[in-house]
Formats: structure tokens, sequence, C-alpha cells
């Protein structure tokens, strides 16, 4: 089973900017990657009540404030070895970034074409054609909008959704979202 997380960004500054990350993890590491990921961050120090987002890395006055800046970017390079492996990465990471004036309208239109390019090509095989997708909440888009525009082209590359869209507010429980959005945020500075 394919497990993609999808985060959007924007920038305070430049108005027009608007990011798609996406971070898709094979079912099979997912275990792994969410323990270490939450181990990293409990050996570290860091509240488990405050998400560990990108927007807070070099932030003094947001996340959690016991952690400094230097230590805080030493933690997400740990986070992000974590996608090392000996055999097979076990995340892929991409980026999406567009000018818009209307982000709601946006996302629903270039997120589908966005999957489309990224997705896997599915094994036939057991549960590996089951996709399950999970967004960061949005309180302007419900669950069935974003499933109706992803829908065809989850049906066209040959997977199986699991249930319905997710929505979830991003925590110490959604490393996926976490990762999509610590991704997102950093790619997005470099734009």
């Amino acid at each position: 089973m394919q497990l993609v997380f999808i985060d959007e960004t924007s920038d305070t500054k430049f108005k027009d900017y608007f990011g798609i990350s996406c971070c898709i993890i094979n079912s099979h590491f997912y275990k792994t990657v969410k323990s270490d990921f939450q181990s990293i961050l409990l050996k570290e120090k860091w509240d488990p009540n405050i998400e560990f987002k990108g927007s807070y890395l070099f932030s003094a006055s947001k996340g959690d404030r016991s952690i400094s800046i230097e230590k805080r970017v030493l933690i997400a390079k740990k986070i992000l070895r974590l996608n090392v492996s000996v055999k097979h990465s076990r995340m892929k990471f991409y980026y999406l970034a567009q000018k818009s004036k209307d982000q709601r309208i946006d996302y629903l239109a270039y997120l589908p074409l966005f999957l489309d390019k990224i997705l896997p090509k599915p094994k036939h095989t057991g549960s590996k054609d089951v996709i399950c997708i999970q967004c960061d909440n949005r309180n302007d888009i419900s669950n069935d909008e974003i499933r109706n525009s992803l829908l065809p082209v989850i049906n066209k590359n040959g997977y199986t959704l699991l249930e319905n869209v997710i929505q979830a507010n991003s925590n110490f429980e959604t490393v996926g979202l976490l990762y999509a959005d610590i991704v997102g945020y950093l790619t997005s500075r470099i734009e």
C-alpha cells in the first residue's frame, strides 16, 4: 500500500506563492519511520504536545521554545536522514510551486495533475495497489471535494483508494504530514 501525505505552503511576504508538498511512504516502511521520527523528538526533549513543523525550525517564538534554533536544525537533519536505507529509500518527496490568486481553486486544480505525475506504478499483488491519501487539514475544502478531484487520477493509475481521503490536523502522531510540511517548508525557502 502506498501512503500519500500532502501539505500546502504559502508565504506571507509573497502573497501569490503557493506550493504543494508530498511525501509518499510505502506502508512496509511506515512503522519504522514513525517510530524512529518520534524517538528522535523524544530523545531531543521536544515537547510532543507541540507540532514539529517547518515554519518552527528558525523561529524563536514558535514551537518548543526550550529548544534552540541550532538544535531544531539538528533534529530536522536527523529526521530527514531516516529516509536513508541500505537497499531502498523509505520515502519519496515531491514539490510543486505555482503562483496563485485563489489557493482553494488552485489546490483542487493542481493536486490531481501533481499526483498523476508522481504516483509510482502499482504492483497488482496483495494490497500493493491500494492507496491511502492524507492531507493537512484545510477549513476551506471538504474531504469530498479533494476525493472527487483525485479519484479520476487514482483510478487511471490503477489504484484503489483506501476508504476516503483524510484531512488531519498535524501533530506528534501524523508523521507523514510532518514530513510533507518540513520538506515543503524547506523547499519553499529555497524557491
